[in-house]
């Protein structure tokens, strides 16, 4: 294969996979493996364990001819808030299963549609971010990974597809949809699937045998009838959004095409790269891809939309600040290796900040048995989880990981017979930030699942007292959230989880995102 037809073969194999997934499979793996967040978002006890026998909706087309209806009962998400700075969190949600059972079964129902609206013949925007994991390895199945794919599917855009065609262009077009998720209208994803002009004909606004209009439908009653925004983190979101970027490519395409305009075009997700053969063409491409997210009440992010000369831009910065420090890999760490590589990600990561150096970092500082590659004694230890702590105040995000590696440690040799001195340690911890559960929650449900998990929660001195349903399903081993719903177990269990698999295996810290 040529190189330079490294991203139109990316898109036509990723098609391809796509069509040859079986729709029943398609329905299983949303239910079971797409209801939850990713993996960081949430401990592994929020597991769906228990879904119906067999495929069923449970909100139904009624009405005549003419006038079709189509009435899911509005339910709320549930919230759970992942802090990405000091000031602002993202929000993840949780749809009830009922409501999420029927988009998914909608979806698989219409799954030929779905990938030809998600992978557009008339487009000339590859997208890196097909939802569903498919792999050549085991075509006609779906993958295994989740997010782990997508960490590929970004790395092979921009390391090495965008790269492999970046000589015959000038400049690089970086560009990002504004508050993406949380701004999509719910009735442009109809629109996205049967074209405006046809979904606004009186005789079609309501007309419910439309899949898009059902899809509108659910996600605003799964959301408390709101029309704007998706809740971010289940699989559906992922597909449904997809699917309204492939729309924005579409009209995209056509404004360049108008404009005579040769470039290379890709995405992922809301994130767009588009290479281009002079800096008036840069200013032409924003402004067309402004007038297209308009078409669908979206608008482009100012702070994150900028045109360098290459080769700027095509490559991670941090990745090889990285690498100077750190060229290779070892099989252990001397306490002084240990701090001055610790010392030069801190100092990365405030030079190229939200990037992936502290999960790097993480990842090599354990060995593929899950043990830390640092020889601990008793006169480092409580210097070794204070700085692993603090890491979880740089990215909130690394803390899950950074629990994995405290887990392995107490479940080593020397953490065993240092159980107490750890315990204390973390036991002040969670007290400290449970004086402001709000604001920690995500802190708090990871150190809960750890102590939980492991048997160490009933020898604490004084436990929290907690509000929120997530913390409370936690430190009480049961399900709160949606524990009603029958059909649906959606809670698996704090030790049973624990037995099932190791913090270090839920997160994948192996292979950490290089995103950024």
């Amino acid at each position: 294969m040529p190189i330079s037809t490294a991203i139109e073969e990316h898109r036509k194999q990723t098609k391809d996979l796509a069509r040859s997934l079986k729709p029943t499979e398609v329905y299983e793996w949303l239910l079971l493996h797409g209801y939850f967040p990713e993996s960081y978002v949430l401990p592994p006890c929020f597991k769906v364990v228990g879904i119906p026998k067999k495929g069923k909706s449970y909100f139904k087309v009624g009405g005549t001819r003419k006038r079709t209806t189509f009435a899911p009962t509005r339910t709320e998400c549930v919230k759970v808030h992942f802090p990405k700075s000091e000031f602002t969190d993202r929000t993840f949600g949780i749809i009830h299963p009922h409501i999420h059972n029927d988009i998914a079964f909608h979806i698989s129902r219409n799954w030929k549609k779905i990938v030809e609206a998600l992978i557009p013949r008339d487009s000339m925007v590859t997208a890196y971010s097909f939802p569903i994991p498919v792999t050549k390895k085991a075509p006609c199945r779906v993958g295994s990974l989740r997010s782990g794919r997508m960490i590929y599917e970004f790395i092979d855009m921009t390391d090495d597809d965008l790269v492999s065609v970046a000589y015959r262009y000038t400049h690089l077009v970086k560009a990002d949809i504004k508050n993406f998720y949380p701004s999509i209208y719910t009735h442009s994803l109809a629109w996205a699937l049967h074209g405006k002009k046809s979904v606004r004909r009186q005789n079609n606004i309501h007309n419910f045998t439309l899949v898009g209009n059902r899809l509108d439908k659910l996600f605003q009653n799964a959301n408390d009838g709101c029309t704007n925004g998706l809740p971010i983190g289940p699989v559906v979101s992922d597909i449904a959004a997809e699917i309204i970027a492939a729309s924005v490519d579409r009209e995209l395409t056509r404004h360049l095409k108008g404009l005579g305009i040769d470039c290379a075009a890709v995405r992922f997700k809301d994130d767009y790269r588009i290479l281009v053969k002079s800096e008036h063409e840069a200013r032409s491409v924003i402004k067309a891809l402004q007038a297209s997210l308009r078409e669908f009440n979206l608008e482009l992010s100012d702070e994150k939309t900028k045109i360098s000369p290459l080769p700027s831009g095509l490559f991670r910065e941090w990745v090889s600040r990285y690498h100077a420090i750190h060229p290779q890999k070892r099989p252990t760490y001397s306490w002084k290796q240990f701090r001055e590589l610790y010392l030069g990600v801190v100092d990365i990561d405030r030079a190229c900040p939200g990037t992936g150096v502290i999960d790097r970092f993480l990842a090599d500082i354990v060995s593929k048995d899950g043990h830390l590659k640092l020889h601990l004694e008793e006169r480092n230890l409580e210097r070794a989880v204070s700085m692993l702590l603090m890491l979880g105040s740089l990215r909130i995000k690394a803390f899950p990981k950074i629990m994995a590696i405290l887990e392995s440690i107490i479940r080593s040799p020397f953490g065993s017979s240092h159980e107490a001195a750890i315990l204390a340690y973390l036991e002040e911890f969670l007290r400290r930030i449970s004086t402001e559960e709000e604001r920690n929650k995500y802190l708090i449900s990871w150190l809960l699942y750890f102590l939980v998990s492991n048997g160490f929660y009933q020898r604490l001195a004084s436990k929290p007292s907690l509000k929120d349903p997530v913390t409370r399903s936690i430190a009480s081993n049961r399900p709160i959230v949606f524990s009603k719903v029958a059909d649906f177990k959606l809670f698996q269990g704090c030790k049973a989880a624990g037995r099932d698999v190791t913090m270090l295996q839920h997160l994948d810290i192996f292979n950490p995102p290089e995103a950024g």
